[in-house]
This record gives structure tokens, C-alpha cells and sequence, in this order.
């Protein structure tokens, strides 16, 4: 039914033929819908993942696109790397967007409102109000050393922290006069009025706070019936709050040893001291490290199974030996040197590096480097065949390494994509490398089975007939193997010719089992296989999808438009239009209006940096622009929207009222006065 085949069982009589032909027909409807069904099943596999990932793709062609700062590409990886980590890629705008608006703001309160618990002064509030307040509260995320407010800056916005940490720091005092955490709140005095922030609050790292404007709070508070008692629980707040900052401003001014512990003992120099040698997880050094291991793991995956079956290429042990030295070697460099990132944070601390090591990496790598078939080699006879198969055996623990080293092919594929290189066949063979692999160990499987039963035949050692039974007898009867015995690499090379049927066309071919043990190891391979014949189905559709995605969309959205002027039978003046503008936006732009609408979604220092070299080099370039200060610049670059025009089109008409300040950053316009003559 699996394979539309008989196999190696043949029906014998009318009967048995018929039977045979309905079961036939019927498989022929059924491994269609089985290898569908898995195919679809896998192509959506980690949907939301790849779709996180494609949208990550995009934000770094496009920095380097417009050549951004290698800093600025690090700090975006580092951000999308904690969003990841937070919210599993996902979007909440977008989720809440599809909701109904009674839906969405429950489901808002149910995630959101212990946060509002959190905050003494609101929870006094009825359940009502609470709902209001969940809704007008804003998501923000600031990334390490981000300031959040600057101390004589008008405030008007009242920040609570989901998580992460801030210090808070003031001129007139050395160092941070506190530290805010999960559940704690500033801000608050602007919510009565206050104008100025009193201090400077600074992201130590990755922070996820919520935003309530004074506007929203009033708005709010307006019909509530807890509005009296909240605003004088909110006065309270605040003078507690400017009478814990005043006995901390007092303390660290008077007492010194305040400020050096609130510093740490460690000047900054000998912090960068300390993090000077430690090995980046992106460095280039750090990355060939991990390809040379990677391919050891490979090597590891295909001679570890080849030589526990065939007991053959023990000539090159040594070199294994030498590969083991290598992974001892990154086990230390990976314990000392090597940082890592935490919820996008990159950590260089060396003791950090040490604890986090001796946690999540350090027993999987010990029993997977651990010489255990070298203590085996001293310790049992070496003259006994079965003492070589448990050191062969021993080494199967070589494999666990490879699951450490599959994040190494992504970042080779980065670097390509970076440099514009298509990743379309390196996926593919990537795909089909795996399930060689796969096929590999199946043929090594296989022929143990053979393997063990002639290790138990009454024969003459080296005969032909201790096969007798298995497998490869029938080979040399059908003269697929020579009567006189056969190589290593012939039994390998039939082995293998059983393996990759049995997993890709799910089908046992010209090599069949014969014993019992053979036939149930070849059925669940076979079932196997129907999962490797799927998944070569969906991952290939998907390659083939994937190469042409983003015009094959643009092709679609600009289909439509024609369709929408053939229906309303507009001229074809309007249809060359529409041709010309489509050539212009994807040739240049990609297919896309504003390529930098994802700026808006990331903390405002990230936003900063991009704008750097593309908003802000037009306000610059104006000399009214001058007097302003950088952030006020930055506001205004932030203010800016990407229009794109069409040969022909009118961007503004003589004698109508101006509301807008064009900067024209690619092609030229011509302006023309009332009286239709070129200026």
C-alpha cells in the first residue's frame, strides 16, 4: 500500500491477484494523501518562526542596503534576538488587530493587569477603570545603555517596568542613587502636573516597560468614581518617592563609600581589562572554530556507524583520537573565553561565562568528548572481537556534539545572504546531505544484522556460506555480489542501495531481507521513510516557493491593479502608467513604498542609529535646520514618511494650501508657475 508494489511477496493465483490489484488501487488514493498530508504538515512546521525570520532577513538587507554602522547591524540582531525570546516573534499590534475590540481588551487585562497591580496608587481602582487604563497603556522596549528620560527634559509620560533593569542617575551626585527592577514604576509625578524630569533614567539592559500618558490618565480618571482617592494616593507615591531620592542624594553626598559601593570595586578600566580577550560568539575566529568542529561532527556521523558494522578503517583511529584533543579544546575555550547572549544581551563577564558554561552546555560535551573507548582500549582484552566492537560502540556518543553545531550552517548562510548569494540550492543540499546521512546509518544498521548472524554460522571463517541466511547470500545468488566473497565497499555499496530506496520511494528494491529480524528493522525504516519521502516533498516545495516569494507577491498586488482598471475599462494611458511605476518600485524600492516602516517598531536608540545616514542627512542639509538641536532633529527625522511618485504625477498644485515640506532624495521634478512656464 505504501509503495503501489508487490514487493518481495508476489500473489500466486487469480484470487490472490485480484485481491492484490483492489489493495493496489487502493494505496495508489492512500500514499498520496499520507505524503501529502505529512508534506503539509512540515512545510508549516515552525511557520511563525520562519515568517520571524524572513522579517529579520529584510530589516538587514535593507541596513545594508544604506550601508549602516556593523554596530548598528549587531545591536538589531541583538534586539530581534529578545523579542524572540519574549514573545516568540509575534507581533502584538498586529494579534490585537485581528481581534474584536471587546476581545482584544480583555485579552490585553488578562496579560497586562497584574502590571497595573503592581503600582500601590492604582490599586484602588475598580475593575472598570483597570480595563480603561490596560487600554491606553503602551509597550515599550529600550535596549542596554538607552536613556529613557534625561534629567531638565519635560516629561509627560509615567514608565512601569515588566522587566529588566535601569539605574537611576542625577548630575550633582557620582553613580546611580537607585536601581529599578520588575514592578517598579517613574515617572508618576507628571501625572499631577509635574514639568520637568528631576533625574536620568538609564536601561542597564534589555527592559520591556509600559508607557501611560498624562493625557490618557486624565482622560481616564474622569469618570471614575476612585478618581479623588487615587489622585491623593498618587501625591503620597510621589513624596515618598522624592523623600527616598532625597535621603540617597544626601547619603551618597556625604558618605563616599556609598558611591563606591553603589559603583562596585572594579574601575572601568579593569573591566575592560577583564572582557578585552574574550572571544565575540559572531567573531570570525569563533565562527571558522565552529565549522572546522562542525565538519569533525560530520566526519564523526559517517565513519563512527560505518566502522562499528564493518569493523573496517581502524587503521585511522588515531586521527580520532586527534579530533577528541580539538573538542577537549573548545570545551575550555567555551568554559574561559567565548561569550554568549543572554535574552540578546551579550555577556562577557568571565565568571558569567564560566557558570552559564558548567549549566547548559558542560555534561553534554563531557560525555560526548570523554575518551571512553581509549579507557575501554586499556582495560579490556584486545585480542577479543567483541572488546572492539564496545570501543566502537562507546564512540556513538561522538554524535551528540553534531546538535550543538547546527546553528553554524545558519550563520555561514547569513554571511552568503549578506554578500547576495542565493540560499536557495545550499538549503536543498543541506536537505539532502541529512538524509543521506540518514540512509547511511540505515545501510550500517542493516548490515550488522547480516554481520551478526554470520559471526554465529558453523562455517569455516571467511566462507561464503557463514551468509548463508541472511541478506547478502541472496546478493551473491543473484549474482549482485561475487561468489568468492566481497569487499568492504561492495557489502557498503548494497547496503547503502537497500538504505536510500527504503527512505526516499519507500521501496525495498533489488535487495530484500530474509530473516525475521532483517524484515521488522527494513518495515520501520520503511516507516521512516514515508516521513523523509514527505518531508523531501514539503521542503523542496518550499525551496522552489521561496526562490521568487516577495515578486511573485509584487506580481499578484500589481495583477490586481491591472484586473481593477480592465473591470472599470480605463484608458491605456493609466495601464502604462501603472506598468511603468510597477518596473520603478522594484527595481529600486523592491516592490515596497517605504522600505523603513519597520524603524517604527524598534526602541528609539535603534531608530536613531538607522536614521543617522538616511532621514536625518536631509534635515541637515538645510540651513534653516541648523539652529535645532539633535534631538529635536532626530523628532523630526522620526516624523518623516517615504512617498514614492510616478513620471507625470502632480506632487503639489499652484494656489493650494501647503501643509506639507517635501525632501527630495532620488530623480528630479519639475516646477512649474501659474502660467505654465518652467522656474
Amino acid at each position: 500500500m505504501s509503495t503501489v508494489g508487490y514487493g518481495d511477496i508476489v500473489p500466486t493465483n487469480i484470487l490472490e491477484t485480484f485481491y492484490a490489484t483492489i489493495v493496489i488501487l487502493f494505496g495508489g488514493l492512500l500514499l498520496p494523501a499520507i505524503v501529502g498530508g505529512l508534506a503539509a504538515y512540515m512545510s508549516s512546521f515552525h511557520k511563525t518562526e520562519k515568517l520571524f525570520h524572513k522579517r529579520v532577513a529584510q530589516v538587514r538587507q535593507y541596513l545594508l542596503k544604506i550601508n549602516a554602522d556593523e554596530s548598528v547591524l549587531d545591536n538589531c540582531r541583538r534586539y530581534f534576538d529578545y523579542h524572540w525570546y519574549c514573545q516568540g516573534g509575534v507581533i502584538e499590534e498586529e494579534v490585537s488587530n485581528e481581534l474584536p475590540i471587546s476581545l482584544s481588551v480583555e485579552v490585553a487585562f488578562q496579560i497586562n493587569g497584574a502590571t497595573l497591580n503592581s503600582v500601590p496608587f492604582l490599586k484602588c481602582c475598580d475593575d472598570a477603570t483597570k480595563l480603561l487604563l490596560v487600554t491606553v497603556l503602551q509597550p515599550r522596549v529600550f535596549i542596554p545603555s538607552e536613556c529613557v528620560v534625561k534629567e531638565g527634559e519635560r516629561g509627560s509620560v509615567m514608565y512601569i517596568i515588566q522587566r529588566g533593569t535601569l539605574e537611576v542617575t542625577c548630575s550633582q551626585v557620582t553613580g546611580p542613587i537607585r536601581i529599578l527592577s520588575s514592578g517598579d514604576f517613574f515617572g508618576e509625578s507628571c501625572l499631577l502636573g509635574s514639568k520637568t524630569n528631576r533625574a536620568t533614567v538609564t536601561a542597564v539592559d534589555y527592559c520591556d516597560c509600559f508607557t501611560l500618558n498624562k493625557d490618557d490618565f486624565n482622560e481616564v480618571l474622569n469618570g471614575s468614581p476612585a478618581a479623588k482617592t487615587m489622585r491623593v494616593d498618587l501625591a503620597n507615591s510621589i513624596m515618598g518617592s522624592q523623600a527616598c531620592n532625597k535621603r540617597a542624594f544626601h547619603n551618597m553626598s556625604r558618605y563616599p563609600k556609598c558611591t563606591q559601593l553603589m559603583l562596585g570595586t572594579d574601575s572601568k578600566e579593569e573591566f575592560l581589562a577583564s572582557t578585552q580577550h574574550q572571544l565575540l560568539p559572531d567573531s570570525p575566529l569563533n565562527v571558522i572554530w565552529n565549522i572546522i568542529l562542525l565538519a569533525i561532527c560530520m566526519y564523526n556521523v559517517w565513519i563512527i556507524p560505518f566502522r562499528l558494522a564493518f569493523s573496517h578503517a581502524r587503521e585511522i583511529i588515531f586521527l580520532d583520537w586527534m579530533f577528541d584533543v580539538l573538542f577537549f579544546l573548545d570545551m575550555i575555550l567555551n568554559y574561559r573565553y567565548v561569550a554568549y547572549f543572554n535574552d540578546g544581551e551579550l555577556v562577557t563577564d568571565a565568571q558569567k561565562i564560566k557558570r552559564n558554561y558548567m549549566v547548559t552546555r558542560f555534561k553534554m560535551d563531557l560525555i560526548s568528548t570523554f575518551p571512553f573507548d581509549v579507557v575501554a582500549l586499556l582495560m579490556l582484552p584486545r585480542e577479543e572481537s567483541w572488546s572492539i566492537i564496545v570501543q566502537d560502540g562507546l564512540r556513538l556518543l561522538k554524535l551528540f556534539r553534531l546538535r550543538r553545531h547546527f546553528g553554524t550552517l545558519d550563520t555561514v548562510f547569513r554571511f552568503l545572504s549578506d554578500h547576495h548569494i542565493t540560499l536557495a540550492p545550499l538549503r536543498l543540499a543541506e536537505f539532502l546531505s541529512g538524509v543521506i546521512l540518514i540512509a547511511h546509518i540505515a545501510a550500517c544498521g542493516f548490515f550488522i544484522f547480516a554481520r551478526w548472524k554470520y559471526s554465529r554460522a558453523d562455517c569455516t571463517a571467511g566462507s561464503i556460506d557463514c551468509w548463508e541466511g541472511t541478506w547478502i547470500m541472496r546478493q551473491i545468488y543473484n549474482d549482485k555480489l561475487p561468489q568468492d566473497g566481497a569487499s568492504v565497499w561492495q557489502l557498503y555499496i548494497r547496503s547503502l542501495n537497500w538504505a536510500l530506496p527504503t527512505l526516499v520511494v519507500v521501496v525495498i528494491g533489488d535487495v530484500t531481507p530474509t530473516t525475521s529480524p532483517e524484515t521488522l528493522y527494513a518495515l520501520l525504516w520503511m516507516l521512516v521513510g514515508v516521513t523523509i519521502n514527505a518531508s523531501i516533498v514539503g521542503n523542496v516545495a518550499n525551496i522552489v516557493a521561496n526562490l521568487e516569494t516577495d515578486s511573485s507577491d509584487f506580481a499578484n498586488a500589481i495583477d490586481n491593479i491591472r484586473n481593477f482598471l480592465s473591470v472599470h475599462h480605463l484608458s491605456h494611458d493609466f495601464h502604462e502608467r501603472v506598468n511603468d511605476f510597477a518596473r520603478y518600485l522594484w527595481t529600486t524600492h523592491n516592490g515596497t513604498v517605504s522600505e523603513d516602516d519597520f524603524i517604527l517598531r524598534l526602541p528609539h536608540m535603534l531608530q536613531t542609529q538607522i536614521i543617522q545616514d538616511t532621514r536625518m542627512r536631509h534635515i541637515n542639509a538645510c540651513p534653516f535646520f541648523h539652529s535645532l538641536q539633535n534631538d529635536v532633529v532626530e523628532a523630526l527625522a522620526l516624523c518623516m514618511q517615504q512617498l514614492v511618485f510616478c513620471a507625470g504625477d502632480t506632487i503639489i498644485h499652484a494656489g493650494d494650501m501647503g501643509s506639507e515640506m517635501f525632501f527630495l532624495e532620488r530623480g528630479t521634478v519639475r516646477v512649474v508657475s501659474p502660467d505654465h512656464k518652467t522656474i
